[in-house]
């Protein structure tokens, strides 16, 4: 009986081990498991290229926060920062300014732009964000070509045409297509009838601690108008650890509740221990529940799950077992004076 005891207990350590050294070496990996690298490029020589960092996200603001570095390609480029032309960017800031203009022979600055980030954080830890980063590029057209000068002739006047025969110019009309991000970007109507568009790629990479990306990058049919696709989750590691906690809390708070149940049920009033321990559990689990990485204020959807009704339950036990004790008291007191 002795050694089944001593090799049940070398399991039960064994198995702690085990899942301790698997979690370890999930962690070591843990920054490839949640980052992202998205490239996207078009088959254009002449083009921007904008180099996307994610630096951050605010689940309970619902922002996610940008740094963009331009680099143009091409006859728009004189070196790898410097335009050779003058260049506008449209990126859908949602706080501020969305209209970057880039002059000839300048270095392009770095962007910082915050765009919105939809979601519920109120079914943490499996919560679910995207957002969508907005983004288009012009430049003015070259100027016309000098055109030869023209040897007057007379002509019979069969041969001139009419006035009313000359054919009229039509008025720009904006590209179709462009209507779809006039929702997310403050376009200037007049800058997109005389202005080219240039078409943009995409470098995309994001590393944050406690979330995970997924992108895709989102084109028209002239890659004119870009829309940078992301989905914003929490990572495997987070998930588990919070569903961990909020087991352990659950089952701390069923175990007080067993141990005072049994104490009710037996004829013994000096064991206070399970008093003592719901109390103590009374301000153990907030300090329990603020370990899960992220956690918001009390209130989301796994704290309905684990954290309040382990609070009722442990402070439910406490009162039973202090008005348990109090009765045997008084009867046990009764009893010495009878």
């Amino acid at each position: 009986m002795g050694n089944r005891r001593i090799l049940f207990g070398i399991l039960i350590g064994l198995a702690f081990l085990a899942v301790y050294l698997m979690g370890i070496r999930r962690m070591a990996n843990e920054k490839g498991l949640r980052s992202l690298e998205l490239t996207d490029e078009v088959a254009v020589a002449d083009h921007l290229r904008v180099e996307i960092t994610i630096t951050g996200v605010d689940l309970v603001k619902g922002q996610l926060f940008a740094r963009m570095r331009m680099r143009p390609s091409g006859r728009i480029g004189s070196d790898f920062r410097t335009p050779s032309v003058t260049l506008k960017l449209y990126v859908n800031n949602s706080p501020g300014q969305q209209e970057f203009d880039f002059p000839v022979g300048q270095g392009m600055t770095r962007i910082e732009a915050t765009v919105p980030l939809e979601g519920d954080l109120n079914r943490y830890p499996f919560d679910q964000y995207e957002s969508n980063i907005w983004l288009y590029a012009d430049t003015p057209p070259p100027p016309p070509p000098p055109q030869a000068p023209q040897v007057s002739v007379v002509l019979q006047s069969s041969s001139v045409p009419q006035a009313s025969q000359a054919p009229q110019a039509k008025a720009p009309q904006v590209n179709p297509e462009l209507s779809v991000a006039d929702e997310e970007l403050a376009l200037d109507e007049d800058s997109l009838q005389k202005n080219v568009p240039v078409p943009l790629s995409i470098a995309l990479s994001a590393s944050t601690t406690g979330v995970k990306y997924t992108a895709e990058v989102v084109r028209n049919k002239k890659s004119t108008v870009t829309r940078v696709h992301l989905n914003v989750t929490r990572p495997s590691n987070v998930i588990n650890a919070s569903v961990t906690v909020m087991v352990l809390m659950m089952g701390l708070a069923l175990g007080v509740v067993a141990m005072v149940v049994n104490r009710i049920m037996s004829r013994d009033t000096s064991d206070l221990l399970p008093l003592s321990l719901s109390i103590s559990l009374i301000f153990g689990l907030p300090a329990l529940r603020s370990i899960q990485p992220g956690v918001p204020t009390v209130g989301v959807l796994g704290d309905y799950f684990s954290f309040i009704y382990a609070e009722l339950f442990v402070a439910a036990s406490a009162i039973l077992m202090m008005w348990t004790w109090l009765l045997r008291s008084m009867k046990s007191k009764t009893r010495s004076e009878g």
